[in-house]
């Protein structure tokens, strides 16, 4: 009886021991190409599934990230890697870690959870959509023109323009872009980059720049015309124009093989600099003060501006031969032939006097401001000793005077000489009634302006020497 029951404990050990091995081999053989027990990949259970399944799995919701590259002048420009048909994978880490199982055997994974993290996923791409799209970039096109340095007369003077600087090397640049997408990233700065290099200038270029070198330093000048109201400065731009050239606009050279000043367009200039401020001895429009807004043609008098345009012209040869006298700072005020108080093209200013004979009115304005204005009596027309018309200015300012000429004198408490024996005066033998009517045309003056006491008072006390005198009709 004892001898059977040990006859069935061993062949139960032994049927269970082949059940187990069995099992063992099973469950292996099974397990082989899968993930054991107790497995998480990301967070998601992968026991008894394979690789590949967990792949498309994890693949789910991954979406192909753009590129955005930023050119030195902040400009923007995305590429999205969907269209170069980037796809994900993490096949290799997820095989790694199922073969590391393998290896170690399923059974030691029974007894503990086993979670992993796979990291990111392996992506590729079409390289040559990418190489596409770059190629089609403005700043990869822009490197397709041949870099140049010219020199050009511009209005501002002789102008260098050189694009030998800053130059993308468009194949590193390429390089370290695919890069950056291969490390995951999304934006890529040419300004950040080391992708930009210049041109060295070749012989021609390097003619170019000296000769523009030369030119500068003709344009160089610190002189200033004050012409009072204008500043005339010989900046590049003036001096640019006094170079010598040829009938093409070519720089000259002279004999010492250096460019040079053409003189006589110096001369030239200046003529025409002193022919626009020129007013003395010539007729003047001039706006009346009448409600009408008239404006007159002032006959020329002894007012007006005149500069000594030989004078001048030789101050700037001196000046142009000279590089320390030209190139210092100097403020000049050309020689005057006639001068105004006011300096300028308007050389009248806003302190004036004017009177209108016909309406026998005279105004005084001070900085644009009306000061007085009364009725006067000009010259007598019976007599012939009518009133000269034009631009004259007072010469000088007497108190107490006694006017005197064929047949008369007349003691004055002001007298204001403006051209000739002619001037601005009172006249208290005249009634009030008499002034800005028609008493010049039969009872006027020998030719002086005659005011009243008042105004004439008004215009010697703030009136000054030079101050200018417009009559007219």
């Amino acid at each position: 009886m004892k001898k059977k029951w040990v006859f069935v404990l061993t062949g139960c050990i032994v049927s269970i021991g082949l059940l187990t091995g069995m099992g063992y081999v099973g469950a292996t053989d099974y397990f082989k190409d899968k993930y054991a027990p107790n497995t998480w990949v990301n967070g998601v259970y992968c026991t008894g599934r394979t690789p590949e399944e967990i792949n498309q799995e994890l693949l789910q919701g991954l979406e192909a990230p753009s590129v955005t590259v930023t050119d030195v002048d902040g400009k923007q420009y995305s590429f999205d890697l969907a269209d170069a048909g980037l796809s994900y994978d993490y096949s290799a880490s997820l095989n790694a870690y199922q073969k590391h199982q393998l290896n170690n055997g399923w059974t030691s994974m029974l007894w503990q959870r086993n979670q992993i993290a796979t990291g990111e996923a392996a992506f590729n791409y079409d390289e040559s959509r990418l190489y596409e799209w770059w190629q089609e970039l403005p700043f990869v096109k822009a490197e397709e023109t041949k870099p140049v340095l010219e020199m050009k007369l511009e209005d501002q003077g002789y102008v260098l323009y050189s694009t030998l600087e800053n130059h993308l090397n468009v194949e590193q640049a390429l390089t370290e872009l695919v890069s950056a997408i291969n490390e995951r990233q999304t934006e890529f700065s040419l300004a950040d980059s080391n992708c930009y290099f210049d041109y060295d200038m070749n012989s021609e270029q390097e003619k170019t720049y000296q000769t523009w070198l030369e030119l500068k330093d003709l344009e160089e000048c610190g002189l200033t015309y004050d012409m009072g109201a204008e500043k005339i400065v010989f900046d590049e731009a003036l001096m640019s124009k006094l170079i010598a050239k040829d009938s093409k606009g070519n720089p000259l050279k002279n004999e010492k093989g250096s460019y040079y000043y053409d003189l006589e367009a110096a001369d030239a200039f200046m003529e025409d600099l002193c022919e626009k401020y020129h007013t003395y001895g010539v007729e003047r429009p001039f706006q009346t003060s009448r409600e009408s807004g008239d404006v007159v043609m002032v006959k020329p008098g002894n007012f007006g501006t005149e500069i000594d345009v030989s004078a001048e012209k030789e101050f700037l040869r001196e000046i142009l031969s000279s590089p320390r006298l030209r190139k210092q700072k100097t403020n000049h005020v050309p020689t005057y032939l006639h001068e105004t108080l006011v300096h300028g093209l308007d050389d009248t200013g806003g302190t004036y006097i004017e009177v209108d004979k016909l309406e026998q009115k005279i105004y005084y304005y001070q900085d644009g401001k009306l000061m007085v204005t009364s009725g006067v009596v000009t010259g007598n027309l019976r007599t012939r000793h009518d009133t000269y018309e034009g631009a004259f200015y007072i010469q000088a300012k007497y108190k107490n005077r006694v006017l005197r000429g064929p047949g008369y004198a007349s003691f004055v408490r002001r007298w204001m000489p403006i051209y000739k024996a002619i001037g601005l005066h009172d006249a208290n033998w005249r009634k009030e009634s008499e002034f800005g009517g028609e008493t010049y045309k039969r009872n006027g003056s020998h030719g002086c302006v005659n005011m009243p006491d008042e105004t004439t008072d008004i215009i010697f006390d703030h009136a000054e020497i030079g101050t200018p005198v417009f009559i007219f009709q």
